[in-house]
């Protein structure tokens, strides 16, 4: 893991008021970096405490003081040089070489202050060398990122599209990538639940929770809906949560969790009645390879249920990305979809549609007013020659394998 690097050199720089306020939340602890890392790595119910009073108090941080806050792909950011020098370790000489004859300069920290400074190098950087992760180097990534929320992003998604369906079925369900656990909880309630993700931090609270709640303990279930909806609303995200007693209603089955790739999953042939993948796919490297991985546990006539972004999703994210000048693209999406080639994929590998709704709309003067603050114009242009009353910049989409 690389947490214990990462807290050794954000507790490192942070100002000292700022320190104090971590070091309130593990008072007394001999080495502060490796307390936290230990805490993320944990999964008992003294971690899950932690982590609830850490999300509460980096909240605050990110809106009184952001630019102390652990905030990742913000060049204003006091955790910007962190990975910078994250990914000047996992590129080739080839690609140093590149940001040498780019920026004129062989000295990393004077070229760190370069790309803190310059917005077009930074838009240089992120096409030329940051898009070249592999999946390893993201999926280390994904557990600093996983510091800024308590949510994975997809639970508003999991309770529109998802939930009303899972309390009618039965059987084992896949939660592939399932994050910090709230739709694997959820689901529990109804279905044998399989969870899988390649983030270790993420996975944790998720073991942790579920852990409590197999003994009963449910009392701290309201306070991690009350966090997750507070996040969500700081990114515009409207989503009626049900109240956690009627969340977990029911008793808890038995959840096992899995680190690791839904690229090659350790489940036999036509093991799940249903897989549940939100806000998963356009974060790997090779989804039909997932998508095979999927038609080989899933049952004949079992479910998958996907969100994924849109190409209008696709184009908003380039434009943020060039507005904002970003060293990685940004939510480290790697693929956008639309209906046609979602479905395509899935016809390909033995499924068949079911449903596919569009939803997160946005209008045309919205998008073209981001548009046209973007240094790319190109992006305008294009839009501009193709006007539109609204689309979706996401998918919901059910498929039934044949």
């Amino acid at each position: 893991m690389i947490l214990k690097e990462f807290f050794d050199y954000y507790f490192g720089v942070v100002d000292p008021e700022v320190l104090e306020i971590y070091k309130g939340l593990v008072p007394d602890a001999p080495d502060l970096a490796a307390a936290y890392a230990d805490l993320f790595s944990r999964n008992d119910e003294k971690a899950i405490a932690f982590l609830l009073e850490f999300h509460n108090a980096t909240a605050r941080l990110k809106e009184e003081n952001p630019g102390q806050a652990i905030l990742f792909n913000v060049n204003h950011n006091i955790c910007f040089p962190f990975f910078v020098n994250y990914i000047w370790q996992a590129i080739s000489d080839d690609d140093r070489e590149k940001v040498y004859q780019a920026t004129e300069k062989r000295d990393l920290d004077a070229i760190i202050d370069q790309l803190r400074e310059d917005r077009n190098l930074r838009n240089w950087f992120r096409r030329e060398i940051g898009s070249h992760l592999c999946q390893e180097d993201l999926f280390t990534l994904n557990e600093i990122i996983a510091l800024q929320n308590f949510s994975s992003g997809g639970e508003s998604s999991f309770l529109t599209f998802v939930y009303p369906r899972v309390q009618k079925m039965q059987g084992r369900v896949l939660d592939a990538g399932c994050g910090a656990g709230f739709a694997t909880l959820v689901m529990s309630q109804y279905l044998q639940v399989f969870a899988v993700d390649a983030c270790k931090a993420r996975l944790e609270r998720a073991m942790a929770l579920s852990g409590m709640m197999k003994k009963g303990e449910k009392r701290i279930f309201p306070r991690v809906v009350q966090l997750i909806q507070d996040e969500l609303g700081t990114i515009d995200v409207e989503c009626q949560f049900p109240g956690a007693d009627t969340l977990l209603a029911g008793s808890s089955q038995e959840v096992t969790f899995t680190e690791g790739s839904i690229a090659g999953l350790p489940y036999p042939d036509g093991f799940f009645s249903c897989i549940n993948c939100l806000d998963v796919l356009e974060h790997t490297f090779e989804p039909e390879k997932i998508v095979q991985e999927f038609a080989r546990v899933l049952q004949p006539g079992g479910s998958v249920f996907i969100t994924a972004p849109t190409r209008y999703g696709e184009v908003e994210q380039r434009i943020w990305e060039s507005i904002e000048g970003t060293l990685f693209p940004a939510m480290l999406h790697m693929h956008h979809f639309d209906p046609q080639s979602l479905t395509e994929m899935f016809n390909r590998n033995g499924f068949e549609e079911e449903q596919i709704i569009p939803f997160d709309f946005m209008d045309w003067d919205s998008f073209l007013d981001i548009a046209d603050r973007s240094p790319a114009q190109e992006l305008a242009d294009e839009l501009r020659a193709h006007p539109f009353d609204k689309v979706a910049l996401q998918l919901f989409a059910v498929y039934k394998k044949r």
